[in-house]
């Protein structure tokens, strides 16, 4: 994991947008955005997402955090707007995330926010230490989906004495640490730029974001690999048998399979961008290509 590390001061080319979830604890927002500015990174907003607020915790907890935005989060010196996000599925208050449709209303609820900012051109700050664990795994989906290189994904680290505290602003900085998570995501291509941001249902974009790269192998199948190849490849996928069961089943030697299959694994280590160093084999072979076939 990498720390925030202190950088110069820039003008934004682009709105900033600092959005975290909420459980219980308001000092994980007020601490992200104290930690941000502190390393001069100054969103012009923060949206806080939160479940319905039927419970004392969370509604004590939105109430610190509006008195604190009224009040001393303009002394750091801040100005930009905040706001509160409820979550909801369709007019049923999500309580708490103890079901399937509770997560789904979670990532929907997540995606939406996370999508109309990248519309209007923000650079996305995400918070993934407030709320439960369902939150911050549906926040890592939404990020994976939607994020690109100008969007940082961060994980509040706090001191065991301030969190007891329950302080919403450390007065030592070695207190408050905003972790970057690293983030694979699952296109290479901005996703501002794809259909994924067009679609309003993230398990929809996850479904189209599995067709692309479907219909990624099955180019490499059709296009990168030599008819000879790709009989050799077929039959290993369908069937896991090996180099000398192939060779017989395709009236070839043993020596061709293997050079043929020797020069699959190169392509596929080029077309995985994988290094040099790892090895690339028949089980790889079956493990990427066996929703294709």
């Amino acid at each position: 994991m990498i720390e925030l590390q202190p950088q110069e001061a820039t003008m934004n080319v682009s709105p900033t947008s600092l959005i975290s979830t909420l459980g219980t604890e308001p000092q994980v927002v007020t601490l992200a955005l104290q930690a941000l500015l502190r390393n001069q990174s100054l969103p012009d907003e923060v949206v806080v997402i939160h479940s319905t607020p039927d419970s004392s915790p969370i509604a004590a907890a939105l109430a610190r955090l509006a008195e604190a935005f009224a009040n001393e989060v303009r002394a750091l010196p801040w100005e930009g707007r905040y706001c509160t996000v409820e979550i909801r599925e369709g007019p049923r208050p999500v309580y708490d995330m103890l079901t399937p449709d509770d997560f789904n209303a979670v990532m929907s609820c997540l995606y939406r926010v996370v999508r109309d900012r990248k519309a209007q051109g923000y650079r996305i700050h995400l918070n993934l230490a407030g709320g439960r664990k369902l939150m911050t795994i549906a926040a890592m989906t939404v990020a994976q989906l939607l994020f690109d290189d100008t969007d940082h994904l961060w994980y509040l680290q706090s001191a065991p004495e301030l969190v007891a505290s329950r302080q919403l602003f450390a007065d030592n900085p070695d207190q408050a640490t905003l972790i970057a998570v690293p983030l694979l995501r699952w296109s290479p291509t901005p996703p501002i730029l794809t259909d994924v941001a067009l679609t309003q249902d993230p398990m929809m974009a996850l479904a189209r974001q599995h067709e692309q790269m479907l219909r990624r192998k099955r180019r490499f199948l059709q296009e990168t690999l030599t008819p000879a190849e790709r009989e050799v490849v077929e039959l290993l996928i369908r069937t896991g048998a090996t180099d000398a069961e192939l060779a017989a089943r395709l009236h070839k030697s043993r020596y061709t399979v293997s050079r043929q299959l020797e020069s699959v694994y190169a392509k596929l280590r080029q077309f995985l961008d994988m290094r040099e160093d790892i090895r690339v084999d028949r089980a790889t072979l079956i493990v990427q290509f066996r929703d294709v076939l």
